[in-house]
């Protein structure tokens, strides 16, 4: 595809690299990760952006740490989420942790199954100075996944 040979080792370069658009285009669908939600610090919920903590499965193809806008799966129900990837560097985060926020969804997803679909990348992972200004941030990427789903 454009001259260039699809394989399994491109795709996850392109994953590495946060280029979720081309990597769509050769996947032919988005960069899936299904997972159970499990209990986190709970953060999310007290900043007013209670985001879902999913189980990552070892061994799986894990894209460059950052923001994406994604479509999120639970119950046969699609939303948009904002996910950010990575180890969470404002909260002195240590592990990776993959936290999308379903945007328009209320609900307990604790225990139950949800699948992401990755399209876009948005901004890398950083450290923000306080809680006030990454929350700020992440509102502002809630507006950019709306617009990329428009």
């Amino acid at each position: 595809m454009d001259g260039i040979r699809v394989s399994s080792t491109h795709i996850r370069a392109l994953l590495a690299a946060g280029e979720m658009e081309t990597a769509v285009r050769f996947l032919g669908h988005p960069h899936i990760l299904t997972g159970t939600v499990i209990s986190g610090h709970h953060l999310g919920r007290t900043l007013g952006i209670p985001t879902a903590n999913l189980a990552v499965p070892q061994g799986l193809a894990v894209p460059r740490f950052g923001v994406y806008a994604c479509q999120a799966l639970v119950d046969g129900q699609r939303y948009l989420a904002v996910t950010n990837v990575g180890v969470r560097p404002t909260v002195d985060g240590s592990h990776l942790t993959v936290e999308p926020w379903l945007l328009d969804y209320t609900g307990d997803l604790y225990g139950r199954t949800l699948t992401l679909e990755f399209y876009q990348f948005l901004r890398p992972e950083r450290k923000f100075d306080s809680l006030e200004a990454l929350q700020a941030e992440i509102r502002k990427n809630a507006e950019q996944t709306r617009q990329c789903f428009r």
